[in-house]
């Protein structure tokens, strides 16, 4: 749990008594390789922090998984539309290793919201975080060079590139596993 606050401390000023209740809210999960955390049309109960594992979000597009994020330890992981506005996902949320997890549901967190200023100011925090990370993601897509994409990935995720397949790495890169093996033979 500590890893869980300090992380979020370091998104925003947190008050003793609100980061002890928050601890109190908090469960841990362990899962094995391949568990689905979320599927398409289930809504998000939860918001995730990998302590150990990774975890990919992606979608279906033709019978392919089109992967929009991948998280490591001491990221957060859900489908966050769904997390958010409460509406069933049109993502899936699975493990890409055995991993142990610590989680807060959705209706917890907006109880702490409601009851401490500085964790409704995290709240806001974490949604412009992940309003920027959308947004540099949109802008890696449309105007990087496949290059830069990978570069890109292995200064966000120094951890994941042994750790991932190849086809996954591909997708989430936005480019085939052809391209990908021609990126990486650059170096």
């Amino acid at each position: 749990m500590e890893e869980f606050i300090s992380y979020l401390k370091g998104i925003s000023v947190l008050g003793e008594e609100s980061s002890l209740e928050f601890v109190s809210m908090c469960k841990n999960f362990n899962f094995p390789k391949g568990h689905f955390l979320v599927k398409a049309g289930q809504v998000s109960q939860y918001l995730y922090f990998v302590k150990i594992g990774i975890g990919k979000v992606y979608y279906l597009k033709d019978g392919k998984e089109l992967i929009d994020w991948i998280s490591d330890e001491g990221n957060l992981l859900t489908s966050v539309t769904s997390f958010l506005t409460h509406q069933p996902s049109k993502h899936f949320v699975q493990l890409m290793e055995e991993s142990e997890l610590i989680g807060i549901s959705y209706s917890d967190l907006e109880k702490l919201f409601a009851k401490y200023h500085d964790m409704e100011r995290l709240g806001r925090q974490l949604s412009i975080m992940a309003l920027v990370q959308l947004q540099d993601r949109i802008n890696s897509m449309q105007f990087e060079s496949a290059r830069e994409r990978y570069d890109k990935f292995l200064v966000q995720f120094p951890n994941c590139i042994n750790r991932i397949s190849l086809g996954d790495l591909a997708s989430y890169l936005g480019m085939t596993q052809v391209t990908l093996s021609r990126v990486r033979g650059q170096n």
